[in-house]
């Protein structure tokens, strides 16, 4: 640093010392803030652009309005600390600890928050376009209408987190860990959750049209009214899942576990499920002209007022499958 640097974040440090804790509108820009503890300190509308904060202590701390882009908060201490209208673009948080902080309407994108821990956050209409949340965790965190557009959640942990009006088109969520999760409304569009946890996830009404969710888990799910069009959904658990209403039609359904599934009034158009396992669903009402259902297995499942028309039943199991018309089916 230069000498008015230092001459600056001397005098600061014996304010600090001395029991001043409004620092709002501070100029910091450039400075190394490095392993330095300022805790339950304002400032708001302060400037960190291109500093080094990296392992520093700010524990409860207002940085609303702040400018803080292209920053280096590696390994920081947050936890509670308020973030609300701060532009934190492309800022470096790799294993920085933001529990509880609040970033609501804060611009995150393209920022490094890979290992970050950002557990009951809020982060509600924040900007995460393009963020790196690899393995970050956001338990219980809000994310309501929040822009996680291309955003890298791989192995990210949002276990209770919610998720309303989301926008998470085209975003990496493999191995995302996202049990009770509530997205109603969520874009998931282009999204990759392959092999991503989703059990129990309220997703009633999201747009995950032409999402993979190849090996995906989402036992217990509700799908009500979810747009899965040309979704690929191969191999994915959906036992007891409920997709009363929701558009599957072009989806791939191969070798997926549809095991009691309600699917009353779902669209199946020309969905691929050969060799799924649909035994003891409940398809009434469902649209399933033109699906391939070869080898699939129907056991027990009912398809009272089911449209079937040009549908491939080829060596599919009918055994105990209460069919259209209400007549038992028998084992192809």
């Amino acid at each position: 640093m230069k000498k008015e640097e230092i001459s600056q974040l001397g005098s600061t440090l014996i304010r600090y010392r001395d029991g001043e804790r409004d620092f709002q509108s501070i100029n910091f820009t450039g400075f190394d803030l490095s392993k330095i503890s300022f805790n339950r300190t304002n400032f708001k509308s302060a400037k960190f652009i291109d500093s080094n904060l990296q392992e520093s202590e700010f524990l409860n701390c207002n940085f609303a309005d702040a400018e803080m882009m292209h920053s280096n908060l590696i390994g920081a201490l947050l936890i509670e600390s308020i973030f609300s209208g701060a532009n934190m673009s492309r800022t470096i948080l790799i294993g920085a600890d933001l529990t509880g902080c609040i970033l609501s309407h804060a611009c995150l994108r393209e920022a490094d928050l890979t290992r970050a821990t950002l557990i009951d956050s809020s982060m509600v209409q924040a900007q995460l376009f393009k963020a790196n949340l690899k393995k970050a965790n956001l338990t219980g965190a809000s994310l309501s209408t929040a822009m996680l557009s291309q955003c890298n959640l791989n192995a990210a942990n949002l276990t209770r987190a919610i998720l309303t009006d989301t926008n998470l088109s085209r975003a990496s969520l493999k191995k995302a860990k996202m049990i009770r999760a509530y997205l109603h409304k969520a874009n998931l569009k282009g999204a990759n959750l392959k092999q991503a946890d989703l059990r129990l996830a309220e997703l009633k009404n999201a747009d995950l049209e032409g999402a993979n969710l190849e090996g995906a888990d989402l036992e217990g799910a509700n799908l009500e009214g979810t747009n899965l069009t040309g979704a690929n959904l191969t191999g994915a658990n959906l036992l007891n899942a409920h997709l009363s209403k929701a558009n599957l039609e072009h989806a791939v359904l191969s070798k997926a576990n549809l095991t009691g599934c309600n699917l009353l009034h779902a669209n199946l158009k020309e969905a691929d499920l050969y060799k799924a396992n649909l035994a003891k669903a409940g398809l009434l009402l469902s649209y399933l002209n033109g699906a391939n259902l070869k080898k699939a297995n129907l056991k027990g499942a009912n398809l009272i007022g089911a449209t079937l028309g040009e549908t491939n039943l080829m060596a599919t199991s009918l055994e105990e499958t209460i069919m259209p018309n209400g007549t038992l089916g028998a084992m192809n």
